[in-house]
């Protein structure tokens, strides 16, 4: 087995150490995304908790979800920041009747869903 171990590895390595490296790169910048995006609406929910009629909007600028703050109906900030000057445009096709309750959305449950499709058992 360690003589197989041995022949495949120094016939396949330097394919697969090539393969490793250059998958690397996007797989680690993909995660990191996703990191990205959950922790912005997490800080996001955490500080409209600490203000007065605090709620979230979510704005999808070139793949790029943005959070918006709001106290009451004046906007706070934004997780991830984004300059003050570029509200008007990335509110301008935003639906203000969608912004969500804070104290609403920390008492909902997580939504999980199934990974897997639910199976009938004969017999």
């Amino acid at each position: 087995m360690v003589k197989n171990v041995v022949k495949y590895g120094v016939r396949y390595g330097p394919m697969a150490f090539e393969a490793v490296k250059h998958g690397r790169e996007p797989a680690q910048q993909a995660l990191q995304a996703a990191l990205a995006k959950r922790s912005a609406r997490k800080r996001a929910l955490e500080h409209a908790l600490t203000v007065r009629d605090g709620s979230l909007l979510k704005v999808i600028k070139e793949g790029q979800a943005i959070f918006f703050v709001f106290s009451g109906d004046a906007i706070v900030t934004t997780y991830p920041p984004v300059p003050q000057s570029s509200y008007p445009e990335l509110l301008r096709h935003a639906d203000l009747d969608r912004r969500e309750d804070a104290v609403a959305l920390t008492a909902q449950k997580p939504r999980v869903s199934p990974r897997l499709p639910h199976l009938k058992r004969r017999g």
